[in-house]
């Protein structure tokens, strides 16, 4: 599986319409044998109703989603009874199976029993996906733990077959809803036991608090119209017509080849912050240390350890969302860096008109261009949203990027959009990105037990490591280049202290240079700070000692995980901090987001 990258196309990749659902129940000797058929005929009717509602909102949305035909999927631990059961039924309706096995498909399979109608051996041959987790056989209750949170990390809704009771042990479908519960990921509920209608368990959609899964009172009817609502929330963009319009944007965006806004790295360059280099100029040094970077991912990471997942969709998406953000990221800086030296120019200008004993018509002329000038480049910036794209462009780049990584981990996964109480993605980026994960799939492998270890190391040497190295290299460049400018404007300012004190002392003692250099004094009295002013304007948009702060924070932080990370050889731990690596990160990119979205180009 470790298949080169596709070359991508003229335009970001449109998301594959898809839905994947995981099931979790009682072995079958805990099924009362008299409800086997109901509960059969009620896991197909709802297989049934999710694929019609689902193919509804790709009729509505098939704007947003790519033309491949959609993709239905099952997740399955395969357990006997309703694993079994569930998967046999999927596979009736043509949907692809992928399993999840708590360790090696031969002992898992011998102590599965002999369950009419499904059979084990079949299903793992017909399954399109087959993963092996690093458990134990002789010791299978973590396995099983760790088989349904990997079944919730890959799938976006959960049917659980259930009697509704409190876990009873470790690894049950109790606590596999409880994970569940605690990621935000719908549950349906399909009662065992007395004759009850289906229930949905979910935050976003019930203003009950659900303090444990078992609660009677929490939930609500799962009808069709409510079900419809779930996938709409799950699947759907966005509602908002502005959110819907960055998405249309962003799939229509072309490859910038040439960078030719070049402000704001030759102001780093002349501040001694910066070297001017190829890659301030043109997107390609970029292109292709992605693509550098990716196919050393594939080889030290992708099936190396045992596991493997078809990362290229995921790699063509990152690729795209990393150089617009780079370009458009340039392409506003250097604007405001326009913007501020062109209102200073004109300032000097204007005082130049006043003590030049020259006509004032080409001062004038050149003060009206410059205005103009800056008026046209800030309009034409927010009319083209250089803003918003870096932003929103940025922080999809990063979302997708620690994804390679967690979908290797097996059971690991990114944090669900929205808040606890409000799982839904409001923001097209979150639902962009939940799109390439729902259709990236399981990983598939066997992971073997002593290879947790190395798997951590290579996450941690060619995921996290590297940001940490990255934080640090801003840290010092944003530190670097918030201190020369302040020294500069500093500089101006004390600069004109001494000549305006030069001055007053002249006209004290009565010095004939001071009329004889009136206008040259005067002009640099006043000029000076107004360069200083607007120095001190692109220090204060670009807010760089915060920033240089954030990312000395979060590389200390993700130093600490990553210590752990290596050290670990149990998978949960290595999810878990993993999981905890990307949360860190994605939290410095929303302090970032929130510091900059109040620093939006206008002439206000």
């Amino acid at each position: 599986m470790a298949a080169q990258p596709r070359e991508g196309g003229d335009h970001p990749p449109r998301p594959r319409f898809g839905l994947t659902v995981g099931i979790t129940g009682h072995r079958a000797e805990a099924l009362p044998s008299d409800e086997l058929d109901t509960i059969a005929a009620r896991l197909g009717d709802t297989l049934d109703l999710l694929q019609a509602e689902a193919l509804a909102i790709l009729k509505r949305e098939a704007e947003f989603f790519s033309d491949e035909p959609p993709l239905f999927t099952l997740v399955s631990p395969l357990a006997s009874g309703t694993d079994q059961m569930a998967a046999a039924i999927a596979r009736e309706r043509g949907w692809k199976l992928q399993a999840v096995l708590p360790f090696e498909a031969q002992p898992y399979g011998a102590e599965q029993g002999v369950v009419p109608p499904p059979d084990f051996d079949r299903l793992i041959k017909e399954a399109s996906c087959l993963l092996e987790l690093p458990g134990d056989p002789q010791d299978p209750v973590e396995a099983y733990v760790m088989a349904g949170r990997a079944t919730v990390a890959h799938c976006d809704l959960l049917i659980a077959v259930w009697d509704g009771l409190p876990a009873r042990g470790r690894g049950g479908t109790a606590e596999t809803v409880e994970t569940a519960l605690l990621r935000g990921t719908p549950i349906l509920h399909i009662p065992v036991g007395p004759v009850r209608e289906p229930v949905l368990l979910w935050a976003a959609f019930d203003p009950t608090v659900i303090t444990h899964a078992g609660n009677r009172e929490a939930g609500r009817p799962a009808s069709d119209e409510t079900l419809g609502r779930v996938l709409a929330a799950i699947l759907a963009p966005p509602p908002a017509e502005q959110e819907r319009a960055f998405i249309r944007r962003f799939v229509t965006e072309r490859d910038r080849r040439r960078r030719l806004r070049i402000e704001y790295p030759l102001l780093m360059m002349l501040a001694g912050a910066h070297r001017l280099s190829r890659k301030d100029v043109s997107a390609r040094p970029l292109l292709e240390a992605n693509r550098a970077e990716w196919r050393d991912y594939r080889e030290q990471c992708l099936g190396t350890h045992g596991v493997a997942a078809p990362l290229e969709r995921l790699e063509d998406a990152y690729g795209w969302a990393d150089r617009l953000a780079t370009h458009f990221a340039q392409t506003y800086r250097s604007s405001h860096v326009f913007n501020f030296i062109l209102a200073a120019t004109g300032g000097l200008i204007g005082l130049s008109s006043l003590v030049a004993a020259t006509a004032p018509l080409p001062f004038a002329i050149a003060e009206f261009l410059i205005v103009l000038a800056v008026v046209v480049n800030t309009l034409t910036g927010s009319r083209r949203c250089w803003h918003q794209r870096w932003l929103d462009y940025r922080q999809l780049a990063e979302r997708l990027r620690p994804m390679r990584s967690l979908k290797l981990l097996a059971i690991a996964g990114p944090d669900p959009p929205g808040s606890p109480a409000e799982p839904v993605a409001q923001r097209w980026v979150d639902w962009y990105a939940g799109c390439l994960w729902r259709t990236l799939g399981c990983p598939a492998g066997r992971l073997a037990p002593q290879s947790v270890n190395a798997l951590a190391q290579a996450v941690s040497a060619r995921e996290f490591e590297p940001q940490i190295a990255y934080n640090r290299k801003a840290a010092n460049q944003a530190e670097r280049f918030d201190k020369r400018l302040e020294q500069l404007a500093l500089g101006l300012f004390m600069t004109t202290v001494l000549i305006t004190l030069s001055v007053i002392i002249g006209l004290a003692t009565g010095a004939e240079w001071v009329s004889r250099y009136s206008n040259l004094t005067t002009f640099l009295s006043a000029g000076l700070p107004v360069v200083g002013t607007a120095i001190f304007g692109i220090r204060v948009q670009g807010d760089y000692g915060a920033l240089a702060a954030r990312s000395r924070n979060t590389a200390r932080l993700l130093e600490r995980i990553v210590g752990e990370l290596r050290a670990t050889h149990d998978l949960a731990r290595a999810a878990d901090l993993s999981e905890h690596a990307a949360r860190v990160m994605l939290a410095d990119l929303g302090e970032w987001r929130l510091v900059n979205e109040l620093h939006e180009l206008s002439l206000g």
